[in-house]
């Protein structure tokens, strides 16, 4: 608490010693004050596509089979179905209808694939992101989805913009997925998959979007990260300095805090290497936001991403809230990140997120990512040989732990739901999705644990694929 407040403190310094701060700067000459020109990409282009993917998408394979994919670039069933949804959201033929009974991937006959977002988003910003400029009445007719589905049966296409509480339908047949087919198709051939079924039809539910599998037959990759904040060189933390304050490191201030943290400042901008593994930037506003604008926002995230971060790899967006600061209206905008294409839960309670990101329209006032990668090993391509459990195992393992939370969440009793209680607590599973977990222990050879990540009634629990046991919950 005590670093935390100095810190605080030292922020709201920096921007009282500005003034000073450049009074000094005038007296040297202008060869000196030159302004410092960073390149315009430091790492591999971040776009605002690239920020936004599903983090999981569900294909059904040969009949009424389906299976579970969580890697978006694999396969590249995500690539052409964007291409394809694109090509919907600026077309000027489609045929809009609203489904009155509700849709779920059981009722679709032929080639079926659907994209779960992790948070529901804007279609038009997803269209603005395919770069689709003058989007058709799909963005006003349902304004935000956290599911898209593509059909493809013995007829045209037709594709599902779901949110929380409608289904629309959408046809076009001048909108070809043929090549998205052709993907699905060569996925099937190669029966590197296991099936999944939904939740409705192995328990007494009435969830009917859940998907579990009954049997596991492939394991996890063996995965090892570490802190690589505790292992920076000073003249490593001083280029990330250049990068983040655009200044020589000449012409940067640094300060090193009793606990290990070290921090670099130029005018009113500042950069803080913490231990725990966090790098923190901040850069209090310099125009005052009355208006919002999250296409603006998104897009100058994406950008200072692409430029500044340590690394994007993984990286995708998981939240969106609104915020106000400084006497401006902005967004902060949460990330989380993939390894082998597998999202990982933070074990942390000091750090619950990868990459927190607060933006004003074009201006980022704050910036944090934890600096935890995968370590490069000779086990890179090793296999875990233990047997992973099915969700379906480890729903039935742990019933009673679910079924107590659910209870005490709702206030009920068990006397008074009777032999609804099953129904009831398994209806109130929102999602189920395989997962690493890093414990955030270790600075070194952390092995990151394969889970199962039940949310439910707002909580989230997560079961160590292994053995079934919880090891988390939030």
């Amino acid at each position: 608490m005590k670093e935390k407040f100095k810190t605080i403190l030292l922020f709201l310094l920096v921007g009282t010693s500005l003034a000073m701060t450049q009074q000094l700067w005038m007296q040297f000459p202008e060869r000196v004050t030159g302004f410092f020109k960073p390149e315009t990409s430091y790492s591999s282009s971040y776009l605002l596509s690239d920020m936004i993917a599903p983090n999981k998408y569900l294909v059904g394979i040969g009949g009424n089979n389906y299976t579970m994919v969580y890697d978006a670039n694999k396969y590249g069933i995500w690539d052409t179905s964007k291409e394809s949804l694109a090509g919907l959201l600026r077309s000027d033929t489609i045929r809009i209808e609203e489904s009155e009974t509700g849709y779920s991937p059981g009722q679709a006959v032929g080639m079926t694939v659907v994209f779960y977002f992790p948070e529901s988003i804007s279609t038009y910003i997803l269209a603005k992101a395919w770069n689709v400029n003058e989007p058709n009445e799909i963005v006003d007719t349902i304004p935000y989805v956290d599911r898209i589905s593509i059909v493809k049966g013995s007829g045209d296409p037709f594709f599902v913009f779901s949110d929380e509480e409608r289904d629309v339908l959408v046809y076009d047949s001048g909108v070809a997925v043929d090549e998205l087919q052709s993907n699905i198709l060569d996925f099937e051939d190669s029966a590197d998959f296991d099936y999944y079924y939904s939740l409705s039809e192995i328990f007494p539910t009435d969830v009917g979007d859940i998907y579990v599998p009954y049997e596991i037959r492939h394991s996890l990759p063996v995965v090892y990260v570490s802190n690589d904040v505790a292992q920076m060189t000073s003249g490593e933390m001083g280029i990330l300095a250049e990068r983040f304050l655009e200044r020589e490191i000449d012409y940067i201030r640094q300060i090193v805090e009793s606990n290990g943290s070290t921090i670099y400042i130029y005018n009113n901008k500042v950069l803080k290497f913490n231990m725990n593994g966090t790098v923190e930037y901040f850069h209090s506003l310099e125009d005052t936001i009355q208006e919002r604008n999250l296409y603006l926002s998104l897009s100058t995230a994406a950008e200072f991403i692409s430029q500044k971060a340590y690394s994007a790899k993984g990286m995708y967006l998981a939240g969106i809230d609104k915020i106000e600061a400084e006497g401006s209206l902005g967004y902060s905008l949460t990330f989380r990140y993939r390894v082998r294409g597998i999202p990982v839960l933070l074990g942390n309670r000091e750090v619950q997120e990868y990459v927190q990101i607060e933006v004003f329209n074009n201006q980022v006032r704050s910036y944090r990512q934890l600096f935890r990668g995968e370590m490069d090993l000779d086990i890179a391509s090793l296999q875990d040989s233990r047997q992973i459990m099915s969700s379906f195992d480890v729903i039935d393992k742990n019933y009673l732990f679910l079924e107590s939370e659910y209870l005490e969440h709702t206030g009920e009793t068990r006397e008074q739901l009777g032999d609804q209680v099953v129904q009831r607590v398994l209806s109130s599973v929102e999602d189920i999705t395989i997962s690493y977990y890093d414990p955030g222990l270790k600075d070194q050879e952390e092995r990151l644990i394969g889970v199962w990540i039940i949310r439910a009634h707002g909580s989230v629990y997560a079961f160590n694929a292994y053995s079934g046991m919880l090891v988390y919950e939030r």
